[in-house]
């Protein structure tokens, strides 16, 4: 950014002349790009300036502002709102731009034609835009709040069209927006299409780049689990529906200044359009996923979600399951060895030796026995009675699980009361003795964390396998054994299980170091997992 006289921006002044000191920054250190909010102030801190800023800095760019107007608001309502005299807002906005390399900026509430036109003369004389070669000008053209106050002056809104959508990279309209851009009435837009064609028409009408159509107040959506916002691109003619999770809550104030800042944070970046936009939107979803209560109406999303730093971060729609991704991710071509196994496979496709399963279901059933009495000193560890049940419930369909394996090789002439002589296998017997090992000397997360892979293991290959197209289920002997895991009542078991680990990992927030601990614990398991199958193939294939 150039000064008016074609310099580079100059230093703040120290006022310690003769005696200048310059920031050393240390290796590494990235300096983040400066983004601008042009805005209303909101005095319950949930939009407008206030939540710009506090957007930017959660997606790691460095905010200014312009006041354009004060409001006297809280999450009820807005009181009072008078706009600052154009001639301020023009003093801030040269003061920032005469000193600061600006790489994106973001419009909100502009109350009247003056001040809109006088944004729009000094954008054109100190910015340009940014398809000439000038600065990103991400626009959300503000005109009601949530309440039904006006914040835009019912003659400005031609102005707004006319002078400031031109010089716009994108521009965010809900859908009463829309309409009132396009001239058309409240309603019109009421459908996922018509979305879509307003806009194009917005884009096409004042050449902007891109235009993101707000879903969030549509009614007619195709389902009510999602919110559809569309994306429309001009330089490709593409339109892009972005879908994201419905969330039922009273944290929306200021979602539409967030996301547009957002937006500007993310091309300020250097991100492409649609990449800035798509993570945007998600950002808004998560951040208002991890709300929590301020005031009496509708309080604000929370900004500062992305930043708390936590090894297991908390779960959230787009991720649920935040434990268990990392724990996997840490190793996840060992948990794909086990998941997409051998032994699955062939079992899957009807060629495993008729040996080798028997001596499998001889070894699970031993196995099985352990791995109850695992789940039964987990719920004995436990002191909740929400958890002692869901554990003991599990330790039961351990018995359930062992009993289809005593079918499974009766229809082999395999009696009952010879499941009962069989000897454990060096595998089992390393398995089983290390998840006890576990629960002895650990608590019960490391206990059930022990205990995961086999649940969580045998959900996931069960699913995958019956996915495979070279599995065989008619007159496959292994397809019964396969279809059993696949089945509702395991995989219910399965998230159930699921549920109990991430609820505790969520209680204690577990350190580094425990967290480390914990991934050595899953590995083993996954490793010895690998070894119990490896075993059957390896030493009985013959019979």
């Amino acid at each position: 950014m150039s000064d008016g006289d074609g310099s580079r921006a100059r230093p703040a002044d120290t006022g310690q002349q003769g005696n200048e000191r310059t920031l050393q920054l240390g290796p590494g250190t990235a300096v983040p790009p400066a983004v601008l909010t042009i805005a209303g102030s909101d005095s319950g801190g949930g939009a407008g300036i206030q939540a710009d800023l506090k957007a930017f800095m959660a997606n790691g760019t460095y905010g200014l502002s312009v006041i354009t107007a004060i409001t006297a608001q809280n999450t009820r309502g807005v009181r009072r709102a008078v706009g600052v005299e154009p001639a301020l807002i023009r003093e801030q906005l040269e003061a920032v731009l005469d000193d600061i390399d600006v790489r994106a900026a973001k419009v909100g509430m502009v109350p009247d034609a003056r001040s809109i036109e006088t944004l729009a003369s000094v954008w054109k004389a100190r910015l340009k835009k940014e398809t000439d070669g000038g600065c990103h000008l991400v626009v959300d053209p503000v005109m009601v709040s949530t309440s039904g106050h006006h914040l835009l002056d019912p003659g400005a809104l031609e102005t707004l069209c006319t002078a400031l959508l031109p010089l716009a990279t994108v521009v965010t309209p809900n859908l009463r927006e829309a309409e009132a851009i396009l001239g058309l009435n409240d309603g019109d837009i009421g459908s996922v299409a018509q979305m879509e064609a307003a806009a194009q028409d917005i884009a096409d009408r004042y050449g902007i780049p891109v235009v993101v159509v707000k879903g969030g107040h549509l009614e007619q959506q195709e389902t009510t689990a999602v919110v559809t916002d569309v994306v429309y691109v001009q330089a490709e003619t593409r339109v892009t529906r972005i879908e994201s999770p419905r969330i039922d809550t009273q944290s929306t104030h200021g979602t539409g200044c967030t996301l547009s800042a957002a937006i500007a944070a993310n091309l300020a970046k250097g991100m492409p359009y649609l990449a800035a936009v798509r993570q945007g939107i998600r950002y808004v979803n998560e951040a208002m996923q991890a709300a929590y209560p301020v005031g009496g109406g509708h309080g604000p999303v929370n900004h500062a979600y992305a930043l708390q730093v936590a090894p297991v971060p908390r779960p959230t729609l787009h991720s649920p399951h935040p434990l268990t991704d990392y724990l996997k991710a840490q190793n996840n071509a060992l948990w794909t060895k086990y998941t997409r196994h051998p032994f699955v496979q062939k079992a899957g496709a009807g060629t495993l030796d008729r040996n080798v399963f028997i001596y499998y279901l001889k070894q699970d059933y031993v196995y099985l026995k352990h791995y109850a009495r695992s789940y039964a000193m987990a719920a004995f560890k436990s002191d909740t009675p929400e958890e002692i049940s869901v554990l003991s419930g599990i330790a039961q369909k351990c018995i359930s699980e062992s009993e289809l394996h005593v079918e499974l090789c009766a229809k082999w002439g395999i009696r009952g009361e010879e499941m009962g002589r069989i000897e454990e296998s060096w595998a089992s017997v390393a398995y089983t003795r290390y998840i006890l090992d576990r629960g002895a000397c650990g608590d019960v997360l490391e206990l059930l964390v022990a205990m995961y892979p086999c649940l969580l293991g045998y959900g996931e290959a069960s699913v995958s396998q019956a996915k495979d197209p070279l599995t065989v289920t008619q007159g496959n002997p292994y397809w019964p054994w396969l279809e059993f895991y696949v089945g509702e009542e395991f995989q219910t078991t399965v998230e159930r299980g699921q549920a109990m680990i991430e609820k505790l990992a969520q209680r204690e927030n577990p350190s580094a170091g425990r967290l480390e601990r914990l991934v050595k614990t899953f590995n083993d398991t996954v490793a010895l997992e690998i070894a119990f199958w490896d075993n059957a193939l390896q030493l009985h294939s013959a019979g």
